[in-house]
C-alpha cells in the first residue's frame, strides 16, 4: 500500500500508479528538451567560432542562456564531487552523478503543475518522486552502481572485504593466532552490521527523498483545497499566504533533497576508494 493519491491498476499482484508513470516520461521529455537546447546553443558557438576565430566573446554565453544555465549547475555540483571523491573519479562519474541531480530537481519542481487534468478524481500531474517507488527505484539504482564502480576501481577482492570490516585490517596488523582466531569468531557479526549498513543505506535515501517531496505535495494540495471550499475572503487570503509560504520552503526543499542524494550517492562510491583517491 503506497502513501499519496495515485491512479493505481493492478497487474496481477503488482499495483502500478499511472500518474506517476506519466508524470516520469514528461519529466524526462523535458530534460531532453533542455538537452537538445543546450546542445544547440553549443553547436551555434562553436559555428561562430569556427566563422570567426577572433571574436573570443562568443565563448561566454548570455547569463541567462540554456548554457550558461546549465554549465554553471554542471560546475558546481561537479566541484562538490570533487572535494569528495577527487579530481580523477568526480570527472569520471560527473555524468551519472549530475543526472541524479537533474532527474530528482526536475522531478520535485514536477510538483507544481497545477492539477488541471484528472483521471477518475486524481490528478495526472504528481512529482514522481512523491512516489516511494519511484524514490526507491533511484536508491537500487545507486546501490548497484556504487557497487560496480566499487568493483570496477578497486577489484572484486577490496570490494568484498568491505562486508567484512574491518577483519581484513585486523589481519594486515597482526598476524598472531589470537588475532586470526578473534577475527574468525567475529567475522559472522561484521558480516551482518555490513550487510544492515547497506540497508540502511537503501532505506533512508529513498526514504529521506519520498518523505520529504511527498509531505510538501500533500500540505499544498490540503491548503489549495481549503481556498476552493472556503467562502469566508479573510480565511481565503490567509490561505493563499500561507500556501506561497509552503510552496516557497518546498523549492527549497526539492534543490536541497536533490543535492543530498546525489551527494550521498558521491560519499558512499567515496567510501569504497583508498584513502589517497578521495578525500
Amino acid at each position: 500500500m503506497f502513501l499519496g493519491s495515485f491512479i493505481k491498476y493492478n497487474l496481477g499482484p503488482i499495483e502500478i500508479h499511472l500518474n506517476t508513470i506519466v508524470s516520469t516520461w514528461i519529466v524526462m521529455g523535458i530534460i531532453i528538451s533542455f538537452g537538445i537546447l543546450y546542445r544547440i546553443s553549443v553547436m551555434k558557438t562553436l559555428k561562430e567560432l569556427k566563422t570567426y576565430p577572433y571574436k573570443s566573446e562568443l565563448l561566454i554565453p548570455k547569463p541567462l542562456s540554456i548554457q550558461n544555465i546549465f554549465e554553471m549547475i554542471i560546475e558546481a555540483i561537479n566541484n562538490i564531487n570533487q572535494s569528495v571523491l577527487g579530481n580523477k573519479i568526480a570527472d569520471k562519474y560527473m555524468i551519472l552523478l549530475i543526472s541524479y541531480f537533474i532527474f530528482i530537481l526536475f522531478s520535485n519542481f514536477f510538483g507544481y503543475i497545477p492539477p488541471v487534468l484528472k483521471y477518475e478524481g486524481q490528478s495526472l500531474f504528481v512529482p514522481p518522486t512523491s512516489d516511494f517507488s519511484t524514490t526507491l527505484a533511484l536508491t537500487l539504482i545507486s546501490v548497484i552502481t556504487y557497487n560496480v564502480i566499487a568493483i570496477k576501481e578497486t577489484g572484486i577482492k577490496n570490494w568484498l572485504e568491505h562486508f567484512i570490516f574491518p577483519i581484513p585490517y585486523m589481519f594486515k596488523i597482526s598476524k598472531e593466532k589470537f588475532t586470526i582466531l578473534i577475527g574468525i569468531i567475529l567475522l559472522p557479526l561484521f558480516f551482518f552490521l555490513n550487510f544492515v549498513d547497506i540497508f540502511a543505506r537503501t532505506l533512508s535515501l529513498s526514504l529521506r527523498l519520498f518523505a520529504n517531496i511527498f509531505s510538501e505535495h500533500l500540505m499544498v494540495e490540503k491548503f489549495v483545497g481549503q481556498i476552493v471550499e472556503n467562502s469566508i475572503v479573510f480565511i481565503k487570503i490567509f490561505l493563499y499566504v500561507l500556501t506561497f509560504f509552503v510552496m516557497f520552503l518546498g523549492l527549497a526543499a526539492s534543490i536541497i533533497q536533490a543535492l543530498i542524494f546525489e551527494v550521498l550517492s558521491a560519499i558512499y562510491i567515496a567510501l569504497y576508494l583508498p584513502h589517497d583517491e578521495s578525500h
